[in-house]
Parts: C-alpha cells; sequence; structure tokens
C-alpha cells in the first residue's frame, strides 16, 4: 500500500512539475512577444506595429486609426525609460473577442515626460501555437 501512495504521490508531482514548466515557457514566449512588439512602438514604428500584430487585431483596427491613436497616446509621454511586468495570467475569453487562448500581461512603464503608465497586452494563441498580439490597453 505505501508503495503504491508513494507511486502515486511521485505520479503527480511530476505531473506538476510539467504543468508548471509549461507556463513557464509559455510566459516566457508571449512575455518576449509583447516586449518585443512594445520595441516597435517605442521606436515610433507605428505602422510596423499593426502590422505585427494578429488578424484579430487588425480587424478591429484600421491601420490609419491605430497610428492616429498611438501618436495621440504616446508621443506626449516621451521616450519610454523602464518597462516591468506587473502581472499575468491566461484565459479563455476577453471582452469582445472570440473564445481561444489568451495571455494578458500587464506592464508598469515609465516615460520620460510623462511618469507611469500601465501598458495591457493581449496576446492570441494562433493555430501555429505562436503567440500574437490582440489588443493593447495604456493608462
Amino acid at each position: 500500500m505505501l508503495k503504491k501512495f508513494i507511486g502515486l504521490w511521485f505520479l503527480l508531482l511530476l505531473m506538476s512539475a510539467s504543468v508548471c514548466a509549461d507556463d513557464t515557457v509559455i510566459l516566457e514566449r508571449t512575455e518576449r512577444s509583447a516586449r518585443n512588439w512594445l520595441e516597435l512602438i517605442d521606436a515610433g514604428k507605428y505602422k510596423e506595429s499593426w502590422e505585427n500584430t494578429s488578424p484579430l487585431f487588425r480587424s478591429k483596427k484600421a491601420e490609419a486609426e491605430w497610428v492616429k491613436t498611438l501618436t495621440t497616446i504616446r508621443e506626449p509621454r516621451g521616450a519610454m525609460t523602464a518597462r516591468y511586468l506587473a502581472t499575468a495570467g491566461a484565459t479563455k475569453s476577453l471582452s469582445d473577442f472570440p473564445e481561444g487562448d489568451y495571455v494578458v500581461l500587464q506592464f508598469y512603464t515609465t516615460f520620460a515626460k510623462k511618469g507611469l503608465a500601465l501598458e495591457t497586452v493581449s496576446l492570441v494563441k494562433m493555430q501555429d501555437d505562436t503567440w500574437q498580439i490582440a489588443d493593447l490597453d495604456i493608462k
């Protein structure tokens, strides 16, 4: 009986470690994708940032609208000086989006002219297992 209990406990331990490892890999991938994309915005490459989003994002925001919005929001803030990951979470649904696999990352970001902002980047898992930008909110 004790051998079965130890065997079962060991199996559960291995399974939980595997799930944690998978979560870590997903967080690393999504954070890297989000940061690379935010670097485009930091560099003023607004058109390129729009081109590097998911089809969901592009269907909700026209390129010209996106460029105008970012110009209005980001330019007065000045250069980005630091960006720290604050929270990360996975969900199957986001408001105004179809069911799917999403990761929502929140960054505390400081800017040269306007100080601190909260950037919320939502990513969606694509069929090829890549993560693409689904939404951005800056407050």
